[in-house]
């Protein structure tokens, strides 16, 4: 079976999703033929790929700027407008990460690239050229 997903913008779509979890077989045990999860979850746009584009395109240029890597800069940025949460690891102690932008909306990455546009800007950074995709 494959995966299905519907974002739910409107009834007949709705309708659609309610038809085709009805059609699902279920044995007489009561159980469908292979265990099936279903999770309704607000819906969350996630980060465009041409923020993404920018906001590395960015760091690159920063980068070169600093001498940091690229990577340093994402890191950067990412603690300089999220900051930091702390976690337990599996022995107990407190570590600390950042905010993955895997996972991020659109709007936490506006906020994000709004920042590392600014501080480019303020380090005197070169405009990138961006490519999309």
């Amino acid at each position: 079976m494959t995966n299905k997903r519907w974002i739910l913008r409107s009834g007949d779509i709705r309708d659609i999703c309610v038809s085709w979890l009805q059609a699902i077989e279920i044995n007489q045990d009561g159980l469908a033929s292979n265990k099936l999860e279903v999770v309704v979850k607000p819906y969350k746009k996630n980060r465009s790929l041409e923020q993404n584009d920018m906001f590395h395109a960015w760091c690159g240029t920063i980068a070169d700027k600093t001498g940091h890597s690229k990577q340093e800069i994402k890191q950067i940025m990412v603690e300089t407008t999220f900051g930091s949460e702390e976690f337990l690891n599996l022995k107990g102690l407190v570590r600390t990460r950042l905010k993955e932008t895997s996972g991020m909306n659109v709007g936490e990455m506006s906020e994000l690239l709004e920042r590392t546009i600014q501080i480019g800007i303020e380090l005197g950074a070169e405009v990138p050229e961006v490519t999309h995709g």
